[in-house]
């Protein structure tokens, strides 16, 4: 049985006025044009629907046994479309994102606020995950989109049998944090190699293996002598803030942590030789439609890096 939704619209339209001439008008059709789409639907049912007289139209058995159960299909037909427009133009749905702890407190409430303040009615759900986890929640569902720096080949959640999409935000660098009384302080600029003085302290587990491969020219045996190990490495970038606040070391962050230094009382000073970039990536499953909600956040995000820069971050253009 092969019924249209036009066959259906102007059965309910011409038992609703007991008139071809009436119902052609509210359809916006030609009573010929209408008569067609009842009797191919009789064909198509097998049964006549309507009694036709001079002076009027009226259902027969079969078309009264019918009508009720039409009317509930379109009524259905019109709430699920009514909810898929909703969600099409962000005034429902969840947005289910992941992001690294670090990220979570300091660049990503920045980025939902931002959006937030475009689709309000959307709920927003939010995964603050260990990153050596963090695309382990696109591949287990919990999270649509995560959040977070590159975490290069080999990273927990990175081979799974689905692929990855990555929009890259912007390519943040690292800063040395130290004390605001450190001697340090003041300077504009300071380079690996001149840290020796100072013990470091590695801000995440994977930092150091990170870090080396960028330390090959000449002058840099010192910074390595310094990092390999460093005098202390910890799991999260909190955790080294605090202990440089207590005066054991010194360490690096990212720019987009610049609200949790300062709130340590810490102060950034730019390192170079070399400057050392890690880009900052929106992920999602390749294989997977994105819904209107993701979407529209990663526009707005890419947007947003694009209006509010960072100091010393280099902003994709793609």
């Amino acid at each position: 049985m092969n019924l249209t939704l036009r066959q259906l619209r102007a059965f309910v339209a011409v038992a609703d006025t007991g008139s071809f001439t009436e119902a052609s008008r509210q359809l916006h059709l030609t009573q010929s044009a209408l008569s067609v789409l009842v009797r191919e639907m009789e064909r198509e049912l097998g049964v006549r629907l309507f009694d036709r007289s001079t002076r009027r139209v009226s259902l027969t058995e079969a078309g009264a046994e019918l009508l009720p159960a039409v009317r509930r299909m379109l009524t259905d037909l019109a709430g699920a479309v009514a909810s898929v427009s909703e969600l099409r133009d962000k005034r429902r749905g969840v947005l289910r994102l992941a992001a690294p702890q670090l990220m979570a407190c300091t660049l990503l409430p920045r980025l939902v606020a931002d959006w937030r303040g475009r689709f309000p009615d959307v709920e927003v759900r939010l995964a603050d995950t260990p990153p050596e986890h963090l695309l382990a929640t696109l591949h287990e569902g919990e999270a649509e989109l995560a959040i977070g720096p590159d975490r290069g080949p080999g990273s927990d959640g990175e081979t799974g049998d689905q692929a990855l999409e990555r929009y890259v935000l912007l390519e943040d660098r690292h800063w040395l944090v130290c004390p605001a009384d450190h001697p340090l302080r003041k300077r504009k600029r300071v380079r690996w190699n001149e840290l020796g003085p100072w013990p470091f302290i590695a801000p995440t587990r994977d930092f150091v293996r990170r870090v080396l491969p960028e330390l090959q020219g000449e002058g840099d045996a010192v910074a390595r002598a310094i990092l390999s190990p460093p005098a202390m490495e910890v799991s999260y970038m909190t955790t080294a803030m605090g202990l440089v606040a207590a005066g054991l070391g010194v360490t690096a962050c990212p720019t987009y942590s610049e609200s949790l230094v300062r709130a340590h009382g810490l102060h950034m000073v730019a390192l170079e030789a070399p400057a050392f970039y890690r880009e900052v990536s929106i992920y999602r499953l390749a294989n997977r439609a994105m819904s209107p909600a993701a979407e529209s956040f990663v526009d707005n995000a890419m947007d947003y890096v694009r209006r509010h820069p960072s100091r010393g971050a280099r902003v994709s253009q793609t």
